[in-house]
């Protein structure tokens, strides 16, 4: 080691560079186990995984899931611009198209439903005997006769048939289910592209949406995503070589930052997490974050440079220094993603745990690694053609000192601006009580309203609704007079359908009552319209029953019964205009209400259980309970643990309350653009909005490091601010223009999430900046906070040594 390191002395940088050998060896052979694993990781979209596992309406979706339909569904609409379906061209696409389904990759075959499906029956009187068979299979009509009948079948039959004729019938759907493991969303798409492609002309549109439509976008536009995450990282580069490129070895950054993403990456294939190409912004912003604490670190290291000429004394002196303020801003950085895992959501386990590793790998690659690897390159040289003649300033010079000076100033410049900081940190919290929860509209939010997807859907949702919910009935098994099929039980159930209409809440109710029960009891009366209404006894409703399902296809109860051949389950499916929060919260109050007054005081009904919300309605209501719960106490924990470890690093509870309030203050920008954009908190937001309050505290975290170092080293609070911002505030600039500069193009994303994120996480890291740079130095310099000034008053002992210029030891 140099001879300008001192000798005898013990320091974190010193003991680094005496065992940089065995240190620099264990941490490349932790980094090559972990770039093994980085190449073994799941690259999926697992649909299940963005919902609360434990949820009463998850655990009843993965119940009955594979008997009454999952979430990942497809709805493709057919529609003409002339005429009606019921011509042959129509009706031939119509079967044409639902055969082509049945054979998509992963699709349920079981669930594939159209007016072609085998699937979808009616009941039929002929000469002794009631049946049930399809309208339209296994073969087309053969003439007009035939196509005349199969209308008169449809028109009488149009309640039952909303969810696969449009009312005007001009339009119909054929909707599929898929199984959700291993589901290939990319080999979906270009499936359904090429069925649309098939069937498409002049006078016929095809529409295409559904959750797995949602997922297999994603995909389409992984592309464009890739090359958008290729700019993003050149960008950066650009703007680190810009910052640091003067001397050789500038882009030592690069090489921590790689290494830290590796272990991140090792980290989610080692524990078999997937990863979500359409989720890709969030582990840029991780890798983002680590290249920026490598900065900070470099950018130091230069400072030191200067100061000493040594580069050993340099790197201890920047090993020593950097120690406290990075272990604060990487345990700051911890906190705003690890409490996402104490959500009982599988992908928020993975990026909450997946980030942790992520983030805090910094420790290891930036904080000792990086002076090893400092240690043995050559001393960084100057490049003779980025050198700056010693007489020559800056244009912009007076500029930059006058901005130094403002938070020394006093005067009503420095008060206005923390008054402006309050007023900002006021406004937010009062915008974070009025965020939005989940989703605000009919569509996904993962794509820009006139996106593909959300045109579609919204057309399909001008006819038929394409959101589902069901309410399962537990009872007795046949012939209990309480069993499902039980006219008591089935005129519950009927109740129900009536008070959700009235109240709005659905658009149809489709049960067995008003499939089977009804439509057939009214044939056994000579098809008398009065008699359209449930079987007057037990014994006639278990007939009806019978005869319903003798003529359907063998797996066809399942739609209804869950757990044939016993009939102790049964659905009754609900159509909903969307899944919006507010809606999906008077549902699920009125099916209480409902329970409450109708089913647990009726003594008739006391074996009989009411479980809700089950499909897809029931996962999104699910995941809106925990989101909104989650969003505060991932708040009060991140704040918590910036507040414990900012008062024990920095040595002062006043320290840690500092930066908690700078980060409120800053922070809680983000609840002002989500109630101007309406924004909700989804699965999908509430990743990046705990990412922002870890991640841009650490411009104040690292101000705050600088002020206090000078001062220990003997310089007046006011020069030691001003000599912070000309120093650190450099750059903290520079990591802040690497941050942007990366985030900037996803501006430009295909997806609408992508774009909301990056302005808001512009916006973050922008109000960081402000508040670090300028409000906080500035009320630091009114206050005069004792942390800061006891070692003005000589409370705490100084000790200089060479090399540092008499900074404080740890």
């Amino acid at each position: 080691m140099g001879s300008d390191t001192a000798a005898g002395s013990y320091s974190f940088g010193n003991y680094v560079l005496n065992y940089r050998k065995p240190m620099a060896a264990i941490l490349i052979a932790i980094t090559l186990f972990m770039t093994y694993w980085a190449f073994h990781v799941p690259i999926a979209t697992r649909f299940e995984d963005l919902f609360p596992s434990k949820d009463p309406n998850v655990l009843l979706y993965r119940q009955y899931r594979r008997q009454y339909g999952g979430a990942q569904t497809l709805v493709l609409m057919l529609r003409v611009r002339d005429g009606d379906i019921f011509n042959m061209k129509t009706l031939g696409a119509i079967q044409d198209l639902t055969r082509k389904v049945d054979i998509l990759p992963g699709v349920n075959h079981n669930e594939v439903f159209s007016l072609a499906s085998y699937r979808v029956i009616y009941a039929r009187a002929i000469p002794g005997a009631l049946v049930s068979r399809p309208y339209m299979y296994p073969k087309l009509p053969k003439d007009q006769a035939e196509l005349n009948d199969l209308k008169k079948t449809v028109m009488a039959h149009r309640e039952e048939l909303a969810g696969y004729v449009t009312s005007d019938l001009k339009g119909a759907l054929i909707i599929a289910a898929f199984n959700e493991e291993g589901l290939d969303y990319k080999a979906l798409f270009d499936g359904v592209q090429q069925l649309i492609a098939q069937h498409e002309d002049s006078n016929t549109t095809i529409y295409a949406s559904g959750a797995a439509m949602f997922a297999a976008w994603g995909y389409h536009y992984l592309p464009r995503i890739a090359l958008i995450f290729l700019i993003s990282v050149v960008l950066m580069l650009l703007i680190l070589f810009v910052a640091l490129g003067r001397r050789t070895g500038w882009w030592a950054p690069i090489v921590t930052g790689l290494f830290s993403t590796i272990w991140g990456l090792g980290f989610v294939g080692l524990m078999r997490f997937n990863f979500d190409p359409v989720m890709l912004v969030i582990p840029f912003i991780l890798t983002a974050r680590d290249l920026s604490h490598g900065i900070q670190w470099h950018g130091r290291y230069y400072d030191e440079l200067d100061r000493s000429g040594d580069k050993i004394a340099a790197c201890a002196a920047t090993a020593s220094l950097m120690l406290r303020p990075g272990l604060l801003a990487v345990v700051a950085n911890i906190a705003g993603v690890i409490f996402l895992a104490s959500a009982n959501i599988p992908l928020l386990k993975q990026i909450g745990y997946g980030g942790a590793v992520w983030l805090g790998a910094s420790l290891a690659m930036v904080f000792v690694f990086q002076p090893i690897l400092m240690s043995f390159l050559p001393k960084p040289q100057l490049y003779s053609w980025r050198r700056i003649e010693p007489n020559r300033r800056p244009s912009y010079a007076g500029l930059v000192n006058w901005i130094e000076r403002i938070p020394v100033t006093p005067g009503a410049l420095r008060t206005a601006m923390v008054l402006a900081g309050v007023a900002l940190m006021i406004l937010g919290i009062g915008a974070s009580r009025l965020v939005p929860i989940g989703y605000q509209t009919s569509g996904t939010p993962l794509y820009r309203e006139d996106a593909k997807i959300n045109q579609d859907t919204a057309e399909i949702g001008r006819f038929v609704p394409t959101n589902m919910a069901w309410v399962v009935v537990e009872a007795p098994n046949f012939p209990n007079p309480q069993n499902p099929i039980a006219t008591k039980t089935l005129r519950m159930a009927d109740d129900l359908a009536t008070y959700l209409l009235d109240r709005r809440d659905v658009l149809a109710v489709l049960g067995f009552a008003e499939i089977a029960s009804k439509p057939m009891n009214m044939l056994l009366h000579n098809g008398d319209p009065k008699y359209y209404a449930l079987p007057d006894t037990d014994a006639l409703s278990g007939t009806l029953w019978f005869f319903f399902f003798s003529g359907s296809a063998p797996d066809e109860v399942y739609t209804f019964f869950g757990r044939y051949p016993s009939v102790t389950s049964m659905s009754i499916r609900l159509l909903l205009a969307d899944h919006t929060y507010g809606r999906l919260q008077r549902l699920h109050a009125d099916l209480g209400s409902f329970v409450k007054n109708r089913v647990v005081n009726d003594p008739d009904l006391r074996h009989v259980a009411v479980r809700y919300v089950g499909g897809d309605a029931g996962l999104y209501l699910a995941s809106d309970n925990v989101v909104g719960r989650l969003n505060w106490v991932n708040l009060a924990l991140a704040l918590t643990t910036i507040f414990v470890a900012g008062a024990i690093l920095l040595s002062s509870a006043t320290a840690g309350l500092l930066l908690v309030i700078a980060a409120v203050m800053a922070n809680f920008v983000a609840f002002l653009y989500m109630n101007h954009q309406v924004i909700g908190l989804t699965i999908d937001t509430i990743p990046v909005i705990s990412l922002g309050i870890g991640l841009g505290i650490n411009y104040a975290i690292y101000t705050v490091g600088r002020i206090r170092d000078e001062v220990a080293a003997g310089v007046q609070l006011d020069t030691a601010i001003t000599s912070a911002l000309h120093t650190t505030g450099r750059w903290v600039l520079a990591t802040f223009a690497v941050m942007v500069g990366g985030i900037l193009p996803w501006v430009f994303s295909p997806l609408l999430f992508h774009n909301e994120m990056s302005v808001l996480l512009i916006l973050l890291m922008l109000a960081n900046l402000l508040v670090g740079l300028l409000v906080l130095p500035g009320f630091i310099g009114w206050w005069q906070p004792r942390f800061l000034t006891r070692y003005l008053s000589g409370e705490v002992g100084c000790e200089r040594r060479g090399g540092t210029a008499g900074r404080a030891a740890l």
